[in-house]
């Protein structure tokens, strides 16, 4: 498998927490223990876990550009 293409795509479309997971997994041993579905599963989760971090780091700032002043 190509993986420099295959993350470049990830990024471009924006899905950089799964670009971030492939290459850890590539780079872990223990990764290739897993099934695909296993695989994917974590890939989901950190895309996942690094859009909800984006999102509550966000909350304050437009919490205060909504406050009344």
């Amino acid at each position: 498998m190509l993986n420099h293409p295959t993350i470049d795509k990830l990024k471009s479309m924006r899905l950089n927490g799964m670009a971030t997971a492939l290459i850890e997994q590539m780079q872990t041993s223990t990764a290739d223990e897993l099934s695909f579905e296993e695989r994917l599963g974590l890939l989901v989760d950190q895309e996942w876990t690094a859009r909800e971090n984006s999102r509550l780091s966000m909350a304050p700032e437009k919490c205060s550009t909504m406050a009344p002043q």
